[in-house]
């Protein structure tokens, strides 16, 4: 006699589809620590090239990053980092690229914000880059940028108060902005020595502030943070900028 054809047991099938979930749970899983793990591999890429001044390199590779995963804050944030750096080592005359860039990096910036909006180090890119772009535009054709660049420096500030470059730029914003858009003349040097107390190894620091009291015509206190700034370390590109700025600038005051 021969044997019906068994039908499978609901049983039987529930375990199948289980297991088809569970390999596709794995599949995925591997794929995404694939890409996390190509991104943070972009990250570091770049973050070494910055440190060797390859800025156009080092922009390139976050952008990797940014493909591998589009919702990483941080790869956005140092998008627009080396957006930044890449505009200001351009040549005199590139002026259509140099502005392309400094949008550019307010875009990822703020892209970075809405992915990441208690992420300090975010805010902070913002106001780098509409400040950057506002010094290139020229104060006065930049006013509407003002309170923005100031309301970033301001949300940086309150995440993490000990953030020496937001408090490093707010000196510049005051020296810089004018009253009326909320420059503020007697925030300038307690910016700037806020930020030196935080990170006093810091060339950029004394550099910057040495150029304000410049302006200032205040020679005695420049020369002071100047020579300080010449003693110390330089372990990056742009640190080996300025110090070889603060060098220039030491000799002439001299």
């Amino acid at each position: 006699m021969e044997h019906a054809t068994q039908r499978p047991s609901r049983g039987r099938g529930r375990v199948n589809r289980l297991a088809r979930v569970a390999l596709a749970a794995v599949l995925l899983s591997g794929l995404l620590a694939g890409l996390l793990g190509a991104a943070l591999a972009s990250v570091d890429a770049g973050l070494r090239l910055v440190d060797q001044g390859d800025f156009d390199g080092a922009l390139a590779a976050f952008e990797e990053a940014v493909a591998s995963d589009v919702n990483d804050a941080r790869a956005h944030y140092l998008v627009a980092r080396a957006a930044v750096y890449a505009a200001g080592a351009l040549p005199e005359g590139d002026d259509e690229a140099r502005e392309a860039l400094f949008q550019r990096a307010a875009d990822a910036a703020q892209r970075a914000t809405r992915l990441a909006p208690d992420d300090a180090a975010a805010h902070f890119e913002v106001a780098r880059a509409l400040g950057r772009l506002a010094q290139y535009r020229g104060v006065l054709q930049s006013l509407n940028l003002a309170s923005r660049v100031s309301n970033s420096l301001d949300r940086t500030l309150e995440l993490d108060p000990e953030h020496a470059g937001a408090w490093h730029a707010l000196g510049l914003f005051h020296h810089d902005v004018p009253w009326i858009a909320g420059g503020r003349g007697g925030l300038v040097a307690p910016s700037f020595e806020r930020a030196i107390a935080i990170e006093p190894d810091e060339i950029t620091h004394r550099l910057a502030f040495a150029r304000v009291l410049v302006d200032r015509r205040d020679e005695a206190r420049a020369l002071e943070h100047l020579r300080v700034a010449v003693t110390l370390r330089a372990s990056t590109y742009l640190d080996r900028q300025d110090l070889q700025a603060a060098r220039e600038l030491l000799a002439e005051l001299e």
